[in-house]
């Protein structure tokens, strides 16, 4: 027989790890995450907040229609991560990063037109902003 001090252990027990296991629930982007897309040959921008332990593939094809882009991002992912990788119009990989805060970057030279853009999302908390800008 379990004494009561027992019971009230193994029950506070059993409340925490039913809630740690309610944290590893695996989403995708969803409406939720209020997703942000502006396609443009002036700018690409993609915003998406209030990442839950988001593991999602994503992937856009942008008009650029210069050779480089100015890259900026203001993401913020304090668990899991981000990756965003973008190949110029012959595809080739010009640029492959980590999402971040406060980044400014400029990507390789490549070839203008059709750019592919594919963010890579995996057990992401957080929030994703980023903006692509043709760079002469």
């Amino acid at each position: 027989m379990i004494s009561s001090r027992a019971r009230r252990f193994l029950s506070v027990w059993v409340l925490v790890l039913g809630t740690a296991c309610a944290d590893s629930i695996v989403r995708i982007l969803a409406p939720d995450n209020d997703p942000q897309v502006v396609d443009t040959p002036e700018k690409f921008q993609f915003t998406a907040t209030d990442l839950r332990n988001v593991n999602d593939r994503v992937t856009a094809v942008w008009p650029n229609p210069a050779a480089k882009a100015k890259l900026t991002h203001d993401s913020f992912i304090h668990h899991g991560y981000g990756v965003l990788i973008v190949k110029d119009a012959a595809g080739v990989t010009v640029d492959s990063t980590l999402l971040e805060l406060n980044l400014e970057a400029e990507t390789q030279s490549g070839v203008p037109g059709n750019w592919s853009l594919t963010l890579i999302l995996a057990g992401a908390r957080g929030r994703v902003n980023f903006t692509l800008t043709p760079e002469p």
